[in-house]
């Protein structure tokens, strides 16, 4: 299954939900700031992650133990148990321990 909008592409796989960005873009984190192209979520081994085909750097990884079906879009924001994806840039606060959100310009938020 796979869904597009029109910053990224969704995959559901196997036990894992895959967000492809299309390039490797600036993000930030409830860790800091961080460059990925894929954002990789749910409980798969770095072994499995390489099954689906996945580059060993530039892929930001949740293992979260969420249903890869579990998930819905709120305008740009893709919304998962305990995670939210802000591809629009900063919300205006944030909702859940985990987030990710696409930098505006190189380097800063918003």
């Amino acid at each position: 299954m796979s869904t597009w909008t029109d910053r990224a592409r969704l995959f559901v796989k196997g036990r894992a939900l895959l967000l492809d960005l299309g390039g490797e873009v600036a993000l930030y984190t409830e860790r800091g700031p961080r460059r990925a192209r894929y954002l990789l979520v749910g409980r798969v081994s770095a072994l499995e992650a390489l099954g689906l085909g996945l580059p060993q750097a530039g892929v930001l990884h949740y293992p979260l133990p969420v249903d890869p079906l579990d998930f819905a879009w709120e305008g740009e924001t893709l919304v998962l148990p305990g995670l939210r994806v802000y591809l629009g840039g900063p919300p205006p606060f944030v909702e859940t321990p985990y987030y990710v959100w696409r930098l505006t310009g190189e380097g800063r938020e918003g």
